[in-house]
């Protein structure tokens, strides 16, 4: 099989934990909610820090770049379905300014499946039933013994992930969200989950933020956060038939910038890497 190159661009933009480096592992996924490009693929780290973005335009993939093999996010789209899928790249090649990569089409793992359940790669894998011939059980006792000890770990391991994805993709009602708001509160939607951390912090005080869709962009959206993580974004006129198709309601986001909202702002439902309703 072979593999595809492309480089990451944007990286002054992002402040991450760890930096990237050589032979490491990061996550491509496609991004169709970006304001700016439509056929946009973000970089995240294995811990869900942005990283950057695939280069798409002249500015950002030189001749040079593509004479190299290297291929713009429109390109790489074309050739990897990115629908419910993401990939993972190798960093071939590191700099300050960017990083290149090589990513394999076979290193990839589902978002969500059609019932909206979060799937990783190492929930699909299969134990191997291996059969050893009698004459060399008394050889390989130990051995066979560990691995069925590693078997069973592994069958906890897929309980626990269960456990956790049932727990995430459920709505989330107590404190934070009444289960029936009162008439005086509103009730707004918030989409774009899988683009931002905040689903998995969610505990700290809620509130709604204009603030520059990346550090020094010019264009800002109105997003939800959790303390200092931004949970999700308020719909753009593009996302009015999501919503609609979701049955969540539609307030589109740059009319509510500048307004203030008073009181707590309470989760009423979310579904994990998709949506959230609020009430304010």
């Amino acid at each position: 099989m072979s593999t595809f190159k492309t480089k990451v661009v944007g990286l002054s933009f992002h402040d991450i934990s760890s930096p990237v480096v050589e032979s490491d592992y990061v996550i491509l996924r496609a991004d169709p909610t970006n304001e700016f490009d439509s056929d946009a693929i973000c970089v995240w780290t294995g811990n869900q820090q942005i990283v950057g973005f695939v280069a798409n335009s002249s500015k950002t993939l030189s001749d040079n770049n593509r004479a190299n093999g290297n291929l713009s996010a429109t390109e790489l789209k074309e050739v990897l379905s990115f629908e419910n899928r993401e990939y993972y790249g190798k960093a071939i090649n590191v700099h300050s300014s960017c990083i290149y990569l090589e990513i394999n089409p076979e290193h990839w793992s589902y978002i969500n499946k059609l019932n909206l359940e979060f799937v990783r790669a190492s929930e699909l894998v299969e134990t191997e039933v291996v059969e050893v011939p009698a004459h060399k059980v008394d050889v390989i006792g130990e051995n066979v013994s560990l691995k069925a000890e590693i078997s069973e770990l592994k069958s906890i391991l897929i309980e626990l992930l269960a456990e956790v994805r049932d727990l995430k993709t459920s709505i989330r009602e107590g404190v934070n969200s009444p289960s029936k708001p009162s008439s005086d509160r509103m009730l707004l939607s918030v989409v774009g989950l899988s683009h931002f951390p905040g689903q998995d912090n969610l505990g700290d005080i809620l509130t709604i933020a204009e603030e520059p869709i990346f550090e020094g962009a010019k264009g800002t959206a109105l997003y939800l956060k959790s303390g200092d993580y931004r949970v999700g974004v308020f719909p753009s006129e593009k996302k009015k038939a999501y919503c609609e198709e979701h049955g969540i309601p539609y307030v589109e986001g740059n009319s509510l910038k500048g307004k203030t909202f008073n009181g707590n702002v309470m989760i009423e439902e979310i579904v994990y890497n998709e949506y959230c309703v609020i009430s304010v």
